[in-house]
């Protein structure tokens, strides 16, 4: 089967890239014939590239678009009267926060004619808000366990950090660090030698540099630690490896959230315990009260009365390492390719 992706990029350091590059991989390793437009090269200027991009088109037997906007409209109109089936994969802030502008329409016409997925329950709940009983199928993420079980490299940079908390992803606000960072101020004053390291791009947004100007207030400059984003799988896994535990709180704010989260199960691969937010695609990463714990968003006591109860716990601590690795075993990439497959070849001969 000939499958065309039309997608932002396939950056691993990006949530919706690794995503997109995860399912491209896994689909190819399977014998499907797979293209890819992307942002940076022929999608850069999608009307000046129509008929090319067209062209492309209809030479595949399916289009597989991520995000409702703007890949989901430029696999709409640019195949049109080609009757060629489109998929769409909603993964979240860019499928939902799109219905609250201008381009609520145009989005809602995207949706007309395709069949649509989404990474996690709260992602579809947002979209069933604004056009109910649409038919939409969950398909979360699948995990690369092969790579995360290989051995971690020695960082003498990491072992000069224990212990500590660990965050990781870009610095923006949707990520709730702003909470995490609040909660951990509260946390510090009860765990005199608990460090805290952020790992994620945008060190110097004018979002990171009012976090750092809180830790500075805090007198925290000695155990919050930022890491620009970039470092090599390797390396991050050694992060990973070596935490106390996992914490990224995400919040809603302006229709952005957190669509899913693959940082949570590579978090449950290294054996972390996970606090994270009710109210946002972690409700499908993680299990509540299995491999850790779910608190109200913009509510850094909630979060921080968690972290000094798994830190002081060595049994619930543990309870929630074991349990880790074994919910991530869900996300297997062969079930996630069965379900894409069983909907291409369905799609396919009804067309």
């Amino acid at each position: 089967m000939k499958i065309c992706f039309v997608i932002k990029n396939l950056n691993t350091t990006d949530g919706g890239g690794r995503f997109s590059y995860d399912l491209v991989s896994n689909l190819r390793k399977v014998g499907e014939e797979v293209s890819v437009l992307t942002h940076s090269d022929i999608l850069k200027n999608p009307w000046i590239n129509f008929f090319k991009i067209r062209k492309i088109l209809k030479n595949s037997d399916i289009i597989h678009a991520v995000d409702i906007w703007p890949n989901g409209f430029y696999a709409r109109l640019i195949s049109l009267w080609l009757k060629k089936p489109v998929v769409v994969t909603a993964l979240g802030t860019y499928s939902v926060a799109p219905f609250y502008s201008w381009r609520r329409p145009l989005a809602k016409w995207v949706l007309r004619t395709i069949q649509l997925t989404v990474i996690s329950n709260y992602t579809k709940e947002k979209i069933l808000e604004i056009i109910p009983n649409l038919d939409i199928k969950v398909i979360c993420p699948g995990f690369d366990l092969g790579f995360w079980s290989g051995e971690q490299p020695n960082n003498d940079e990491i072992v000069g950090l224990k212990p500590y908390i660990l965050s990781v992803g870009a610095l923006k606000s949707r990520k709730g660090y702003l909470n995490s960072i609040a909660a951990f101020i509260i946390a510090a004053k009860k765990t005199d030698n608990l460090n805290y390291v952020i790992i994620g791009q945008g060190e110097e947004s004018g979002y990171a540099k009012k976090l750092k100007k809180i830790i500075r207030e805090n007198h925290l400059e000695k155990r919050v630690f930022f890491i620009s984003d970039g470092i090599d799988d390797k390396k991050l896994l050694g992060f990973y490896r070596n935490a106390e535990l996992f914490v990224l709180t995400p919040i809603e704010e302006n229709h952005h959230f957190e669509g899913f989260g693959i940082v949570y199960l590579e978090a449950a691969a290294s054996g972390l315990p996970i606090i994270a937010s009710w109210g946002s695609g972690a409700e499908s990463a993680v299990s509540d009260g299995f491999n850790g714990i779910l608190t109200p968003q913009n509510n850094p006591e909630a979060a921080a009365d968690v972290i000094v109860k798994i830190i002081s716990n060595r049994a619930l601590k543990s309870k929630f390492e074991n349990n880790s690795r074994e919910w991530v075993k869900n996300f297997s990439w062969d079930k996630v390719i069965s379900s894409y497959t069983e909907i291409y070849n369905a799609h396919v001969k009804h067309n």
